[in-house]
């Protein structure tokens, strides 16, 4: 039985930039009436999914952000049940030096505010090669980061810290298990999470290799979820 499914945001649940369309709303909730635990698992602080899920009138979502490094529990602010995950001195000291750097190449250019992660948002080519450009000049001293590279920014996190660790502690946190969990994404920085969850459920996703199953639409595998939950 399967007891948790978890969703990526941009370009799984709803269009870059956009809310969810009102169908899809109404799938996530017959989904969370048939008895499955809800959760979101973003690139995105848990400050913004805040405001993101509460249109979508759930009563006990979860809140994964910054590609695994916090979970909230609830949409409450200031939160009730908040989780930041243990990360090193030298991911800290690596993620200050790129931001000093990026702030040198590419002046006022705009920066998600995250608790444990860099998430910088070049506006333009020009800025993202500088960007990429201070990440590789500083190759030889980072320590203990991963780097995402997206199609409107760049997501850095500590090494170790991925959507399949922040499943790993959210399912000792809920008491549920790999085997019991769906993890439903679109790309790259959504494989650890494919490579936790009992059933992986892609939305376009191009290396259909990871994933069980794959559809065109956010619909699509809202309705193949609830063939599974919903008959269980």
């Amino acid at each position: 039985m399967y007891k948790l499914i978890v969703f990526d945001l941009d370009g799984t649940l709803a269009a870059l930039g956009k809310g969810v369309l009102p169908e899809n709303l109404a799938l996530l909730r017959r989904l969370e009436n048939a008895g499955a635990r809800i959760a979101i698992c973003s690139g995105k602080p848990t400050y913004y999914l805040c405001g993101f899920m509460r249109q979508i009138g759930l009563r006990a979502p979860v809140l994964v952000g910054e590609n695994g490094a916090v979970i909230q529990l609830g949409v409450d602010l200031p939160p009730r049940d908040y989780h930041v995950a243990p990360h090193s001195d030298a991911a800290r000291r690596s993620i200050r030096l790129l931001r000093e750097a990026f702030e040198r190449a590419v002046p006022g250019m705009w920066y998600q505010p995250n608790e444990v992660g860099l998430t910088p948002f070049p506006r333009d080519d020009a800025e993202f090669d500088a960007v990429q450009g201070a990440i590789n000049a500083l190759s030889e001293q980072l320590q203990d980061v991963i780097v995402y590279r997206h199609c409107d920014s760049f997501d850095i996190t500590p090494d170790g810290i991925t959507k399949k660790s922040g499943l790993e502690r959210l399912g000792k946190l809920l008491g549920i298990a790999a085997e019991e969990t769906i993890a439903v994404g679109d790309g790259v920085n959504d494989y650890p999470m494919f490579e936790y969850a009992g059933l992986s459920v892609g939305v376009s996703v191009k290396d259909e290799s990871k994933v069980d199953v794959n559809f065109a639409t956010a619909g699509d595998a809202l309705n193949f979820l609830y063939s599974v939950v919903g008959k269980e």
